[in-house]
């Protein structure tokens, strides 16, 4: 690279070095990702910082917690591999034709998945339907670059001005009905530390003075799910995650605030064009009541005769408050 612009130039190779050490968890395993060696994936992430003028992993062997600066260049390095990897694909030597990307949270049990790739894979307009499943946030970077056309995002931080639909989805604490908790103890919890609902459980356990402690965790939603109908723990989920063989906690554990959720689309898409597969999405995901089958427990279910429901800490779980609900027409 001519000496004028080694500054003005971050090389891709870089960025995709720093996400793929942080998607993969270590140096190590980024390096065998990538095809490279490690000392040449530690070679690129120092030069990266040379570039920018400062560390992008805080200081210690091993320590694989990002800087400030290092979550900021993570969060434009993402945007750009998505730009860059979204322009080969179209207009690369083996360029393919433009599909209807539908985005859709990791978390989303099997049926239903199956349900939306049943019913959403054929598109009337004729294009090509493909989907993606991801955390929110890189759905809505996506979303927001455009590599996606519509994403079902559920708490989303600034999310899209162009809201297909838009509502209130009810959050519940949910455990096996083998587990006891006994009055005092320490809360099990089933979690993936570092999310948004992780996150709001635990500060909701410790405002309300009871201690708790993970007792699994894993990034695959259907791995914390098995946790619980195991009897490892409580887990904070939507309602229509609820599944047989685990039980909704009705007291005794504080309340948890509803998500707002909703299926918005990218600039410039032609709304009306795919009114009819947007319809049918809409249909799928707006979620209805808890059903008696599935909410209603025998008394002495829950936290009942533990001791804790005596504390009423919590109310029934609300019912789902859809709002400003856009019907595609």
């Amino acid at each position: 690279m001519h000496r004028r612009y080694a500054k003005k130039n971050i090389p891709i190779e870089l960025l995709r070095a720093l996400v793929t050490i942080v998607d993969t968890g270590s140096y190590t395993k980024a390096a065998d990702a990538l095809d490279l060696t490690q000392s040449a994936i530690s070679s690129q992430i120092a030069r990266l910082g040379r570039l920018l003028g400062g560390s992008i992993f805080a200081k210690g062997r091993g320590n694989m917690t990002p800087t400030k600066r290092g979550l900021l260049v993570l969060q434009y390095a993402r945007r750009m591999l998505a730009m860059n990897d979204e322009l080969l694909t179209f207009a690369g030597p083996n360029s393919a034709p433009r599909q209807f990307v539908i985005g859709l949270p990791s978390w989303l049990g099997d049926q239903r998945l199956i349900e939306i790739f049943e019913r959403c894979s054929v598109s009337p307009t004729g294009e090509l339907v493909s989907f993606r499943c991801d955390r929110t946030e890189r759905l809505l970077g996506d979303l927001n670059l455009g590599s996606i056309d519509v994403a079902y995002l559920c708490n989303a931080i600034n999310p899209p001005r162009i809201a297909v639909a838009q509502w209130s989805e009810q959050t519940v604490w949910v455990k096996s009905p083998k587990l006891v908790l006994s009055p005092g103890a320490p809360i099990p919890l089933i979690s993936w530390p570092g999310t948004t609902g992780d996150r709001v459980a635990v500060e909701l356990l410790e405002d309300s003075g009871m201690h708790c402690f993970v007792a699994f965790s894993a990034p695959e939603f259907s791995a914390r799910l098995a946790a619980v109908a195991a009897g490892l723990g409580v887990l904070a989920v939507q309602a229509r995650n609820v599944v047989p063989g685990i039980e909704v906690i009705r007291h005794g554990l504080p309340e948890l605030p509803d998500n707002k959720a909703g299926i918005y689309a990218r600039d410039g898409l032609e709304l009306e064009r795919h009114a009819p597969l947007l319809r049918t999405l809409t249909d799928l995901l707006v979620p209805h009541p808890l059903s008696e089958s599935a909410s209603a427990h025998p008394a002495g279910t829950g936290l009942a005769g533990t001791g804790l429901a005596g504390k009423e800490l919590a109310t029934p779980p609300p019912r789902v408050r859809t709002h400003e609900l856009h019907r595609v027409r």
